[in-house]
Parts: structure tokens; C-alpha cells; sequence
């Protein structure tokens, strides 16, 4: 009997951890006048796989602009497909900029899975944040104060972000490999616009 009881129950156990992360609340949101800009209508949260919680406040302002337009054709847009609720957080906090840039991205990944995107497409949504989408740094100023600095988006060029989701779609590479291929992509970039100025 307890056999019995054992095998029904670890079925329900496994489950519980293989979904920590989860969304919190549904999107509600009112369309702004300006034809791309929405307004949360109530609080909506992300809790990672690690169990960090992701909050985005009431009346908070979201525009898809996380996610660079340049590869828009290639990923997609902000609003469509099983990763539009990642899109929400991930917005906020590019805007926010509480958080490390690195941090931002992963969670919008790991988002992007919770919301039923496949791992590869979650892959290169991640590549295409992780190579135009914002970045920033914070400095302490006068009074131990911080202040946030942003730093320019990596130039990827959407001829190098198809070459990228190309090689993301064969070769199934990790987060890691991904990051060490843009970044390699972003050092020759600077590279070539150093000789170009010079």
C-alpha cells in the first residue's frame, strides 16, 4: 500500500519543482494614443527558476521597445507569440534599470520559457536582447549615491542576428556559447568602426 501511495504521489512532486517559475496575474492593459504604448491595468509578476520575483507595478508604461526593433523580422514583434508576457517584465525593467542588464535578459529568457516558447526560440529572443537590447552600468557618485549609466546597445547588424538565429537553430548552443559568440560579434564590430574612424 504504501508502494502504491509512493508511486501516485512523487508524480505530483517531481511536477511542483519542474514549475517554480511561473507568471503571476494576467496582462491587463489599456492601448495609449500614441499606437504602440500600453498601460498595466493591474500588478503582474514573474517568478524565475530560482524563485527571484520579478514585479511590475500598476499603471506602469510598456512600449516593446526591449526587444530591438531592427530584428523585429526576424524574432518577431513585442506583442505576438507565447513570449509577449516576458516582453512586459523585460520592458520594465530595461526601463527600470534596478537591476544588472545581464540579469534583465536571463530572466526575459528563462520568461520566455515559462510562457510556452520553445527553447530554441527562447534562445534567440535571448540572442536578440543579449546583442541590441539595452544595457547599463551604475557608478557611485558624491555620498555613496548610485548613479545608473547607460551604455549603448551592442551593433549587431540583422544580417549578423540571421547568421546568429541560423547558427542558434542548428546547433542548439548554450546560453554561454551564445553570449561568447556576441560578444566576439561586438568586439569586431567596435573593431571596424575604430579603423573606419581612424
Amino acid at each position: 500500500m504504501k508502494l502504491i501511495l509512493l508511486l501516485l504521489f512523487f508524480p505530483l512532486v517531481l511536477s511542483s519543482q519542474q514549475t517554480k517559475d511561473k507568471f503571476i496575474g494576467d496582462v491587463t492593459v489599456q492601448w495609449l494614443n500614441d499606437g504602440r504604448s500600453m498601460k498595466l491595468k493591474h500588478e503582474f509578476s514573474y517568478i524565475d527558476p530560482d524563485g527571484r520575483l520579478w514585479k511590475v507595478p500598476k499603471n506602469t508604461v510598456v512600449d516593446g521597445e526591449s526587444i530591438p526593433q531592427a530584428f523585429w523580422t526576424i524574432v518577431g514583434g513585442p506583442y505576438e507569440g507565447k513570449y509577449r508576457n516576458a516582453s512586459v517584465v523585460h520592458d520594465y525593467y530595461c526601463d527600470k534599470k534596478v537591476e544588472r542588464w545581464e540579469d534583465v535578459h536571463l530572466m526575459f529568457y528563462h520568461a520566455c520559457l515559462t510562457g510556452g516558447t520553445s527553447i530554441t526560440k527562447a534562445k534567440i529572443m535571448y540572442a536578440a536582447v543579449y546583442a541590441g537590447g539595452p544595457r547599463w552600468d551604475t557608478t557611485i557618485i558624491k555620498n555613496g549615491k548610485e548613479k545608473i549609466i547607460t551604455t549603448s546597445t551592442a551593433n549587431t547588424t540583422t544580417n549578423e542576428m540571421k547568421t546568429i538565429t541560423d547558427w542558434i537553430e542548428s546547433t542548439n548552443p548554450s546560453l554561454e556559447e551564445i553570449n561568447a559568440r556576441l560578444d566576439a560579434v561586438v568586439i569586431e564590430t567596435e573593431k571596424h568602426q575604430m579603423q573606419i574612424a581612424n
